[in-house]
């Protein structure tokens, strides 16, 4: 409870009136008074802690570091600041602030803090680098200002790091002055063109094309460097055309050297970019002025020449860098082509591949530099796509120089390569009925010689002693004698059907057949030919065969000899397998062995008739099974595959 004022106490003032004592209206409008600006205050402090806190988050969360220096010392950082130098917020307090900054960075740093206190001028933006404690250095870029801070003046900073944004930009002008130094060292003139024609840059073969010095400033419009004001307004509307098309300009064209000279250029010019006119357009020029004088003076001879050219029975062209700068009529005759469509054209068009070309170019430049001629003989292709010879021969318009031009004159050959071919066709031809010869007396001479001679023996023993010989030694003798008959006419049997295969009278007579019996059939029977045989052999035939469509004898005497081959040549023992199978609809047959194998050397010889491997030693045989093998397999419409390996195995496929 509030006690009213005494009467010796002195009186409140009053709002109306100070002097007098104030009412209990006017102290409870005082009081109240009081409140309210108390509650203000208290607001504005309020106010004023979240404003702080505010500024707190931005100055933390800003992506730049932030510092504060004052006598050189760093009195506030922000946490971005600590991690782009790489050092703890104690440590970046406590060592200074040149202590990351590059040792050769520090003068500038120190000169322009001193500039700035000052009051003079100086940027306030600028960049610098820093050097960690691994050596990498770090490019950063600063702002800085001056500001209070607790009653003095302190350096506000703010810096970010650019370290990548400088990479990218040393890359960027190492990229850019590696380009400019490959086009400004350029044999060929390069130029950039505003779309109106005025230079923007150009290399040093343009100045040396017009002959301008490296040094001297180019004209404001290129239209001063053609021949005439007419050339430029023509060429200016075909360039117009052909870049609205949105295609190169290519054109020969005579230009003008800023000592009035002229000469002819190959130029080629392109827009920048065609959704953008104003980047204008790159041009390229190669000068041709020798191609052309050589043109011309080929021009002043061309009534003589042609009445010479057009006379003579050979082909004749002149050619430039392969490419027919004239021909004459026979050789338009001798290609298909007319001459209009001949002239100007690439030599490759008388070729069947780029490999071909690129070869023969490679082969005549190099007998042209060394030699200044060239004569061959070369296949060439008609304009029919028809392979024709020609007997050819060039010789170089300058001594030892293509380059200059070579003039060629061909004769076709055609019908002379023909007769060659064919004549050594026939010797080839020849040749190998020779050796059939030679291996068919070979193989006779010793196939019937064995049998013969154990014939003949026989025949003696029983002529002599055969009142004295037992009964089982007489019969063993009449086997032999037997089995050497049976020898003589399976050779002669063989020997006859090579003579059938040769005329195409081997018959084929496919029919249905029981294939697992007859391959059970054949595998029993080859045990029983081979008794001697110190190999095993092992069957994998499926428990159900379809049956097809076989010629049986053909069929018997692939599978027979592919066994009996498998035995004989198995001299060490191991494994012989016979396998059938079926897939995709076709028959595989599979004989494998562990023999002697075949040389690598007479795979390509293994299916010829009499062909025996150097390997077989005394082995008996003909050397014409697989011969008839092969044959009987292409009856049926199969084919046969051989795998060897030299000494260990080998392994026959027939797929029918």
């Amino acid at each position: 409870m509030t006690s009213l004022p005494g009467p010796f106490a002195p009186p409140l003032p009053s709002p109306s009136n100070p002097g007098a004592a104030a009412t209990v209206e006017e102290l409870s409008a005082i009081i109240q008074t009081l409140k309210q600006e108390r509650q203000r205050l208290a607001e504005e402090l309020l106010a004023l802690g979240r404003s702080q806190e505010h500024y707190r988050a931005v100055v933390e969360n800003v992506n730049e570091g932030m510092v504060v220096l004052r006598h050189q010392k760093v009195v506030f950082a922000n946490e971005r600041a600590t991690e782009i130098a790489g050092i703890s917020m104690e440590e970046i307090k406590r060592v200074g602030f040149l202590h990351r900054i590059h040792p050769d960075d520090h003068a500038l740093v120190l000169e322009r803090q001193r500039q700035r206190l000052a009051g003079q001028k100086v940027p306030s933006r600028y960049e610098l680098r820093l050097l960690m404690p691994d050596g990498e250095v770090r490019w950063i870029h600063i702002s800085v200002a001056l500001v209070p801070w607790d009653g003095e003046q302190a350096f506000l900073v703010f810096f970010s790091d650019i370290s990548q944004r400088r990479h990218l930009e040393k890359k960027l002008r190492d990229t850019l002055r590696q380009r400019e130094t490959i086009l400004d060292n350029s044999l060929v003139g390069i130029a950039f063109l505003t779309f109106e024609g005025g230079f923007r840059w150009a290399n040093r073969a343009m100045a040396r094309l017009f002959g301008m010095s490296p040094e001297t400033e180019p004209p404001e419009n290129w239209s001063v460097l053609f021949a005439s004001v007419e050339e430029y307004q023509r060429v200016i509307k075909a360039v117009d055309e052909r870049m609205r098309a949105g295609q190169p300009f290519q054109q020969d064209l005579q230009m003008r050297r800023v000592d009035g000279s002229l000469f002819w250029v190959t130029a080629t010019g392109k827009v920048v970019s065609a959704a953008d006119k104003s980047q204008g357009t790159v041009w390229a020029l190669l000068d041709i002025t020798p191609r052309k004088a050589l043109e011309d003076a080929l021009a002043k001879a061309s009534s003589e020449r042609e009445a010479i050219f057009k006379s003579a029975q050979v082909g004749i062209t002149f050619n430039i860098a392969r490419r027919m700068q004239w021909v004459n009529d026979k050789f338009a005759e001798m290609t298909g082509y007319t001459r209009d469509e001949l002239v100007g054209q690439s030599t490759r068009i008388f070729y069947f591949d780029d490999k071909a070309h690129d070869a023969d170019g490679l082969a005549t430049g190099q007998a042209l530099i060394r030699e200044g001629v060239f004569v061959n003989e070369r296949l060439l292709k008609k304009r029919d796509g028809e392979a024709f010879w020609v007997q050819l021969s060039g010789r170089c318009v300058k001594d030892r120089d293509p380059s200059a031009g070579v003039i060629w004159t061909m004769l076709d050959i055609t019908e002379r390569r023909n007769a060659d071919n064919n004549i050594r066709a026939a010797l080839g031809r020849e040749k190998e009925l020779n050796d059939l010869r030679s291996r068919f007396v070979s193989m006779t001479s010793h196939e019937f010689r064995t049998p013969l001679a154990a014939i003949h023996s026989a025949a003696e023993l029983l002529r002599d002693y055969h009142d004295r010989m037992p009964a089982h030694e007489r019969s063993e003798i009449l086997a032999n004698v037997s089995a050497g008959v049976t020898r003589m006419t399976t050779m002669l049997d063989r020997v006859l059907l090579i003579g059938q295969v040769d005329a195409h009278m081997l018959a084929f007579q496919p029919q249905a057949i029981d294939l697992l019996a007859l391959c059970q059939s054949i595998a029993a029977e080859a045990r029983a030919l081979h008794p001697a045989a110190i190999c095993q052999l092992l069957t994998r035939f499926p428990a159900q065969l379809p049956v097809g469509q076989f010629d049986p004898n053909l069929l018997r005497h692939i599978l027979e000899n592919l066994l009996s081959n498998a035995f004989k040549y198995s001299v060490h023992g191991g494994l012989v397998t016979f396998q059938v199978s079926v897939a995709e609809g076709r028959t595989v047959f599979k004989v494998a062995d562990q023999g002697i194998g075949i040389p690598p050397q007479e795979m390509p010889h293994l299916f010829e008739s009499f062909h025996r491997a150097s390997n077989v030693g005394a082995i008996q045989g003909t050397g014409l099974g697989l011969a008839i093998v092969k044959n009987s397999v292409e009856l049926h419409g199969g084919h046969i595959e051989v795998e060897s390996e030299f000494g260990h195995s080998t392994c026959f496929t027939v797929t029918i």
